[in-house]
């Protein structure tokens, strides 16, 4: 590889802070990056990004408190900044999540840039609350125009080569030009069908097991093709987190299940309709509002049929919420104010669901999947058994998912579990 400059300083201009770290923002960091790939293509040098993340951090944030990681994230940022200097500019990219953009920057420039910092992460200590904690990042690197031909593909070139990283084993650096394979090979598919509107819904029942009823449905994302039988979510949408473009999938899909629901209540239906989003969705307002204008357009076709609480949920793993719930309630706003409610969904997955009860307003349960399918182990059943009277006690609709026969529907429905969903049921259809 040809040897190529250090790169070099960015701008003092001031821009808006993040409140824990004082770095930049976000938006100010995407900002500066659209500038600097503008400039780039107009022959004015490249541009370098290193997205990094912490490892194992809910370990730290929930096995000692939130004020260690928040500590962590506050000295992790100082130290990143202080290892990339005045070579360019360093912002928090999302919870524990940072992103360095480096101008002027040749892959091996910024990759030798991306080591030099997780040594210095791998070297650090933190004291806080008489602990002294030790922590490692997962790096990824990616550099304009070498990895892509734009400012969004970038961001989501640097983003899969981190989830690459976290993947192969965690503090490591790995550059996107290891992704040009399976992941962009996917992502190239899924854009495409994105663009020819081939993204559509799927719709599973859920049944109340009391009664048998059909009283809800899941929308779930397909890509359909002329030659080849519909591609289940599983089969990409791992490279959509990677890539960074789940919003997209997201957008696709609620827009589609506004329209059905519509359809559907001046029909005389009152199926409540539960549509998953990722944080990816959240970090883009300008698709959210987009989103609400279009329900809002028609919700007004029958105003009549609808109260001040919309037969639209909106579904979220723990996965997906932001170490800052205060953040995530504000990113969540406009859909609760618009009168839609919150399922946490595969709730038993991770490490503070019950947290995330006590601080969201959530209106519905989603036990995971996987709890349900061994539901006849003594400890598990136990188990699925407290979240159903801590759900009851809080008034809470729980859903048992992979309902796929009906020993297990007997079982849940034996523990009071409310509503199943899973095969035993319907398995998804695509509708029209």
């Amino acid at each position: 590889m040809d040897r190529c400059p250090p790169p070099d300083g960015g701008t003092d201009e001031p821009q808006p802070r993040d409140p824990l770290t004082g770095l930049k923002t976000r938006t100010a960091l995407r900002t500066s990056i659209e500038s600097a790939v503008a400039l780039s293509r107009r022959g004015q040098g490249r541009l370098g990004l290193i997205m990094l993340d912490l490892d194992r951090f809910k370990v730290i944030n929930y096995g000692y408190s939130e004020r260690c990681g928040d500590l962590l994230i506050r000295q992790v940022g100082e130290l990143v900044e202080e290892v990339v200097g005045r070579r360019g500019q360093v912002g928090r990219w999302g919870g524990q999540e940072f992103m360095c953009m480096l101008p002027d920057a040749c892959p091996e420039t910024t990759d030798m840039t991306a080591e030099q910092i997780r040594l210095a992460i791998e070297s650090m200590s933190v004291d806080a609350d008489g602990y002294r904690i030790q922590t490692s990042a997962s790096f990824g690197t990616a550099c304009y125009p070498d990895d892509a031909s734009s400012a969004e593909q970038l961001i989501a070139a640097s983003g899969a080569a981190m989830y690459q990283a976290k993947n192969s084993g965690r503090n490591r650096v790995m550059h996107a030009d290891v992704l040009h394979g399976q992941v962009f090979g996917h992502g190239r598919l899924l854009d495409a069908a994105l663009r020819e509107q081939r993204v559509v819904s799927a719709y599973q029942p859920i049944v109340a097991l009391e009664s048998g009823a059909v009283v809800a449905e899941e929308a779930l994302a397909r890509v359909v093709s002329p030659d080849q039988p519909p591609l289940a979510a599983g089969y990409f949408i791992e490279a959509a987190r990677q890539l960074q473009v789940t919003y997209r999938i997201d957008r696709a899909i609620i827009l589609q299940v506004i329209e059905r629901c519509v359809n559907l209540l001046q029909t005389g239906s009152k199926l409540l309709h539960f549509v998953n989003i990722s944080a990816n969705l959240l970090r883009h307002p300008k698709v959210v509002t987009e989103i609400l204008d279009s329900a809002r357009s028609h919700c007004s076709a029958c105003s009549e049929l609808l109260g001040t609480v919309k037969p639209l949920v909106i579904e979220i793993t723990e996965r997906e919420l932001l170490h800052d719930l205060d953040a995530t309630l504000d990113m969540l706003r406009p859909f609760l104010d618009f009168g839609l409610r919150l399922a946490l969904d595969d709730f038993g997955s991770g490490y503070s669901s019950f947290k995330y009860l006590a601080d969201l307003p959530f209106s519905f349960v989603k036990i995971e999947g996987t709890l349900i399918q061994r539901i006849h182990e003594p400890r598990v059943r136990n188990i699925i058994q407290g979240i159903q009277k801590v759900s009851a006690d809080l008034g809470l609709v729980t859903v048992a998912e992979f309902v796929e026969n009906k020993e297990v529907a007997d079982a849940v429905g034996e523990l009071g579990i409310d509503w199943g969903q899973g095969y035993y049921y319907g398995k998804p259809e695509i509708v029209g």
